[in-house]
């Protein structure tokens, strides 16, 4: 049978020129790749050798592991390959965009070429099953020639294991005690609060940690790309961890040495924007502003009203609040110093939303409902005139003959809350611009707590250290000859993670963020009326453990 029409894949590291012993490896009709050399003197001893791996990797690599002849006898199309030994976590992926139908790969065409000059066909191209027989080959030598390797697991990570191995069993247990009053309580907990989201989030890890430590340490050397998957994240969420206890202690010590000082500022700013800029922009808006003339009765009940529910709010401040903010801030800085600093900027954000700006929230409810059944009216009233009404049974607008009494009433009520609307539209306007700057603020911690909690460290240092760990495709590296003689060689090379796969998950919420405060969505719902809320915190944060977090999108990354 003619071998020149073959595709050789040869390992980089054996001379491709060797005469002594026999090639083994998997063969198929138009592909033969060879994971190795055996140093054996006759083709059946080599099949002896061979016959101790019946069964090994048959489903992975699509055929049983055979004796494959000399070398000089495997001509064809030779394309070198690196073979990497378990404990290097190092392995070919081909599909860096997998499951992405609106933007294809562009290994596709890559993966499919055969490199002979027969017409293309489907199966003789680079496959899953041919870079699973890459990522396999240094296995199989070693079952083939054993020798002392290197451990999978690193030293310390091996030292990790054993210490976070004594603590999971109490912390199953632990976990498994509150699980029901998780699923009954939590929902409802998370929406109000954002310490006991954060704590729920460490609930997560600790529950991620229990989970990986036992299949981390079985050493799985069959799988490698899943093995470093799990191996990433783990540690990925372990440097985050430390990263995030790390930063608390720095911050919670600076947080309780100042308290005093740190309280002082705190209220004075507090109770300039929080009451008095309110305050005077209330009495500014009474006394016709930029020569806007507002109704004089409704704007000074406007004004009277507001100003009494932020007075209200300044004696809370400055009766119950500010004398406790220095033991607020040292209470953050415990919490910062236990509990890192996500815990800390949770803390803060609970303490914004209940103990500083409630006053903002009540004034924007009552003066957006006012607003919101003011403009309703006002659309209804319109339609009269045009003689529409609505229909709630097909939810359309449809044509209508009003008597004449109808339509005198309702001119008089148009006529009544056109010349009230600006009124009413102006002091809407003012807190729900506060409600907005609450929500920004808000949203940029939702955001810092997203990046301490899955930023994703560990994956970036792999990327810039050894980009093998991180595979996001393939490509072919030409070496030219050096020397007279000597033949050009192909190179099946590592492509790495592109920085948008290790980072898809920012992508995301980013684009979530974007979408939910677009200035146009935004600027919508303050003219219609609509209730400004925050994003839901399920819609940015990444889950642990079976809720879908993922670090890198390559490989079994994503």
């Amino acid at each position: 049978m003619s071998t020149t029409t073959r595709t050789i894949f040869w390992p980089v590291d054996l001379p491709r020129d060797v005469s002594d012993g026999f090639c083994y490896g998997w063969s198929a009709a138009t592909k033969v790749c060879v994971a190795g050399v055996l140093d054996v003197d006759t083709e059946d001893d080599a099949r002896d050798v061979m016959s101790s791996l019946d069964g090994v990797l048959v489903e992975s690599c699509g055929s049983q592991v055979v004796v494959l002849g000399k070398s000089a006898e495997l001509q064809g199309n030779t394309i070198f390959y690196h073979r990497h030994r378990s404990h290097s976590l190092r392995f070919y992926y081909l599909h860096p965009d997998d499951h992405d139908e609106h933007n294809p790969s562009p290994y596709f065409a890559l993966s499919q070429h055969d490199f002979t000059h027969r017409p293309l066909r489907r199966h003789d191209g680079l496959d899953d099953t041919s870079v699973n027989q890459f990522n396999s080959a240094m296995l199989i030598e070693s079952l083939v020639s054993p020798r002392p390797s290197r451990k999978l697991v690193p030293r310390t990570a091996s030292i990790l294991f054993a210490v976070a191995s004594i603590l999971a069993r109490p912390m199953l247990l632990l976990m498994r005690c509150i699980a029901p009053i998780r699923a009954v309580y939590l929902p409802s907990f998370l929406r109000a609060s954002a310490v006991v989201q954060q704590l729920d989030v460490r609930a997560e890890q600790a529950q991620f940690f229990v989970s990986q430590i036992g299949s981390l340490q079985r050493r799985d050397t069959v799988d490698i790309p899943s093995y470093a998957s799990r191996y990433t994240n783990f540690f990925n969420t372990v440097w985050l961890v430390l990263n995030d206890v790390t930063i608390g202690i720095a911050l919670g010590t600076f947080l309780s040495e100042n308290h005093h000082a740190l309280a002082h500022i705190i209220n004075t700013y507090a109770e300039r924007f929080l009451v008095e800029e309110i305050k005077w922009a209330l009495i500014w808006l009474d006394s016709w502003p930029a020569g806007l003339k507002l109704n004089t009765e409704l704007s000074s009940f406007y004004s009277h009203t507001f100003i009494g529910l932020v007075d209200i709010f300044a004696h809370l401040l400055t009766n119950h609040i500010q004398p406790h903010t220095p033991a607020l801030i040292t209470i953050l800085g415990y919490a910062s110093i236990f509990g890192g600093i996500t815990l800390a900027v949770s803390l803060l954000m609970d303490v914004l939303a209940v103990l500083l700006t409630p006053h903002i929230f009540i004034c924007y409810i009552l003066a957006r409902a006012v607003y919101a059944r003011v403009g309703g009216t006002l659309g209804s009233l319109w339609a009269l005139f045009r003689g529409k009404r609505y229909n709630v049974l097909r939810n359309r607008m449809d044509s209508w003959e009003y008597d004449l009494d109808q339509l005198l009433f309702g001119t008089v009520l148009f006529t009544l809350l056109a010349f009230l609307f600006p009124t009413v539209f102006v002091y809407y306007a003012l807190f729900a611009v506060l409600r907005l700057i609450t929500l920004l603020i808000q949203a940029s911690m939702e955001t810092l707590l997203a990046f301490m909690n899955h930023f994703p460290l560990f994956a970036l240092m792999l990327r810039i250290k050894d980009p093998w760990r991180l595979p996001g495709g393939v490509y072919f590296l030409f070496v030219p000859s050096t020397r007279r003689g000597s033949q050009s060689r192909l190179i099946l090379e590592n492509q790495p993670a592109r920085l948008s796969s290790i980072f898809f998950q920012y992508i995301n919420l980013w684009a979530r963020l974007a979408r939910h405060y677009n200035p146009l969505r935004l600027l919508y719902c303050v003219l219609s009326g609509r209730y400004l809320a925050a994003i839901p915190r399920y819609e940015i944060r990444y889950g642990y453990g079976g809720r879908g977090r993922v670090f890198v999108k390559t490989a079994n990354f994503g």
